[in-house]
């Protein structure tokens, strides 16, 4: 019987294909348990909480491949700022211990594939959310390395109505809006995760078309580099555009499940399964 492959095995496979790019990203690779273990099992999810792992214990999947790092930690291809205060603060939190102790004492492995898979695919993670919401993004020119699509509406429609269109393909609970839920719009940026930084919101809303957009922006409305901040003085000095923020997990699952597709396709010899995260909101819907 062939032995199963390692997570370091995995590992340098996956690096191998995204074109070895994240030689020095922080945070990224194996960040928690034993890379020689055999693998028993892949599952992709946005998260490794805690309810992940238990599930990865009971159904005997041991690797776990995710966008974000199971001790909260960050750095990525988008952002300045790194976790070094953060990873000192945590260092004795008993959540992250616990989630380390469950992690060793069920010979799980994690790995984040955040920044990796964003610099070998910047637009994938929006184009994706777009097209979970049935829109096609117009195609980008080869060197457009931001992670914004754009997307014509076959129609023009309201704010209100793209909300409960996400509500139904998403099951996002509590989409938010920066703007009238009436405002029509006809020329969309999808931007899956945070609103990026200023500058890279100013790139892609220099398109004097696009009418709104729709985002993660985390659980609620958020603050990254000044973006929402420059988005609301747009609208304040004259222009007519809208902001649906979906919520960050929720506008990440598409792009997830893409990865896992991608994944299997780099390891077709393991049985590689998403895992989709549920939205937490805490707004209650009737």
């Amino acid at each position: 019987m062939e032995s199963r492959p390692t997570g370091r095995t995995v590992e340098l496979l996956l690096n191998a294909a995204f074109g070895n790019p994240m030689t020095t990203a922080r945070s990224e690779g194996l960040c928690a348990g034993d890379p020689n273990t055999e693998v028993s099992g892949v599952a992709v999810c946005y998260a490794p909480t805690v309810d992940f792992l238990r599930r990865a214990a009971n159904e005997q999947k041991n690797l776990l491949i995710c966008r974000e790092h199971p001790f909260f930690l960050h750095s990525g291809v988008n952002y300045s700022y790194t976790s070094e205060g953060l990873e000192a603060a945590i260092k004795d939190d008993p959540v992250v211990a616990a989630k380390r102790d469950f992690i060793v004492s069920h010979n799980l492995m994690v790995y984040r594939y955040g920044a990796a898979w964003d610099r070998f695919r910047p637009h994938a993670q929006s184009a994706a959310l777009a097209k979970a919401l049935g829109f096609d993004p117009i195609k980008w020119p080869e060197e457009d390395r931001q992670r914004a699509v754009v997307c014509d509406l076959a129609s023009e429609t309201t704010l209100l109505a793209l909300a409960n269109l996400a509500v139904e393909k998403l099951q996002c609970t509590a989409p938010r809006t920066v703007g009238s839920f009436h405002a029509r719009v006809s020329r969309i940026a999808v931007i899956a995760g945070e609103t990026d930084p200023k500058e890279a919101l100013a790139r892609v809303l220099s398109d004097q078309k696009i009418d709104g957009v729709i985002a993660g922006a985390g659980g609620t409305i958020d603050e990254v580099d000044g973006a929402i901040s420059y988005f609301r003085d747009v609208r304040a000095t004259g222009r007519k555009i809208a902001l649906l923020a979906l919520g960050y997990g929720p506008s990440e699952g598409p792009g997830v499940e893409e990865m896992a597709r991608w994944m299997q396709g780099v390891l077709p010899d393991l049985n590689i399964v998403w895992w989709p995260a549920q939205d937490p909101s805490w707004i209650p819907r009737g």
